[in-house]
């Protein structure tokens, strides 16, 4: 049985959040199969959102970037084989492909891809966002660029146009965000990250090249292709001032797993990272991970909102069986379990003991006075507990599982 509860849920204010909705493409309608279904992925579409999916009969649009996702059986879209990448997602299992410059020519212009994304609210007027994503270079590029960016509106830049118009170069758009630095790594994600301050109206994301031809910077890399795509991942808009939030204490039993950080469903591909307190190695990175720690782990998040590194400690607390002979020396135990009527609490004089079923709820609490106390619970129902003793002085928690039986 899962047994997970909150041991504390002390409020932290202006922790992070992240506006864009779908932020690591997770959530899709249809596994892609083919080029041009940025639209399967949900919240996620080209400039021109009237501009229907393209199947392998479908005639293509020019503007319309591609989706890319693990469950895809065709070797255009796949994960990690695509048409002119090899590469995993940075994180879960899908992500985009954009067009970010195509050298002119007697025969067509220099058509843009621009992966459209919205927000799960309206920015607020006046306030700083930190923005970021992260790129990487398909092996199939003729150049490397700079000047990839984020512009953030009100969805005027959908202006529903046909496929070639669409496909247009949209310099007349000046990004909020974009990067400077010319982008050249095809094994390593790239984060690209700044800050703004919104005006009051935006609600879509929109990512991209906003330069001309001339004003790009580039570097040649494949001398017979013509076009430049970038994979793109984990894109976040999260307040300035914002703090790392790693979430309440857990308690888990002995070989659960448990969530940790934030509960909202755009944490994925946040610009954090998460080690065991004390390693200087990240386990993982995002908003919220999965941990299944064998004894009790605190963990630190770290997040970096365009400099401004905050941190925050969550700890898990694995319940063990309780019985006495196992509880090291000098450490709170308590026995027998199974218990019937009452149970013993042994090394916790002046401590606080909570009983929580399982769901969360306090059943019971009684302060201990002496050395050896016994604890009554003959009005408690038959099942599975959790019993938490806290020192009042440390604030060390020491959590046991408990089970009440006839």
């Amino acid at each position: 049985m899962l047994i997970v509860l909150f041991i504390c849920a002390c409020p932290k204010t202006q922790a992070q959040m992240n506006y864009v909705l779908n932020p690591s493409f997770e959530q899709y309608s249809h596994c892609p199969d083919f080029y041009d279904q940025i639209g399967f992925a949900n919240g996620w579409s080209s400039t021109d959102t009237n501009w229907q999916i393209r199947d392998s009969v479908t005639a293509f649009a020019w503007c319309l970037p591609e989706y890319c996702n693990e469950c895809s059986t065709g070797t255009s879209v796949g994960i990690p084989n695509g048409q002119d990448y090899y590469q995993y997602a940075r994180t879960g299992k899908g992500m985009a492909l954009a067009r970010f410059l195509l050298e002119p020519s007697s025969s067509y212009s220099d058509y843009r891809d621009y992966v459209q994304g919205r927000l799960s609210k309206t920015l607020t007027g006046r306030k700083s966002y930190c923005v970021t994503f992260y790129v990487n270079l398909t092996e199939m590029s003729e150049y490397a660029i700079n000047n990839i960016g984020a512009y953030l509106d009100d969805g005027s830049i959908d202006v529903g146009q046909d496929s070639l118009s669409c496909a247009m170069l949209y310099n007349r758009y000046t990004p909020q965000v974009f990067e400077t630095t010319i982008i050249n790594d095809t094994l390593n994600w790239v984060k690209v990250q700044g800050s703004f301050v919104a005006n009051g109206t935006e609600r879509f994301i929109t990512i991209g090249n906003f330069f001309d031809y001339a004003h790009t910077n580039k570097i040649l890399r494949v001398n017979t292709a013509e076009a430049t795509f970038y994979l793109i991942d984990d894109i976040s808009v999260i307040e300035s001032d914002a703090v790392a939030d790693a979430g309440p204490d857990k308690l888990i039993g002995y070989g659960d797993t448990v969530l940790i950080g934030l509960t909202d469903s755009n944490t994925a591909g946040m610009p954090c990272y998460w080690y065991v307190q004390g390693g200087t190695t990240p386990i993982d990175s995002g908003g919220s991970i999965r941990v299944h720690p064998d004894t009790t782990t605190s963990y630190v998040v770290e997040m970096d909102l365009c400099g401004n590194i905050t941190k925050d400690t969550v700890s898990v607390f694995v319940a063990t069986a309780g019985i006495k002979p196992l509880t090291p020396k000098g450490e709170p135990s308590v026995f027998p379990n199974p218990a019937r009527d009452y149970f013993t609490v042994e090394n916790a004089k002046g401590c606080e003991v909570l009983v929580y079923d399982v769901v969360g709820l306090a059943r019971l609490t009684m302060n201990i006075t002496d050395d050896t106390e016994q604890v009554g619970i003959s009005g408690l129902a038959n099942g599975v507990y959790n019993v938490v003793i806290t020192d009042p002085i440390t604030k060390v928690r020491t959590a046991r599982k408990l089970v009440k039986a006839q």
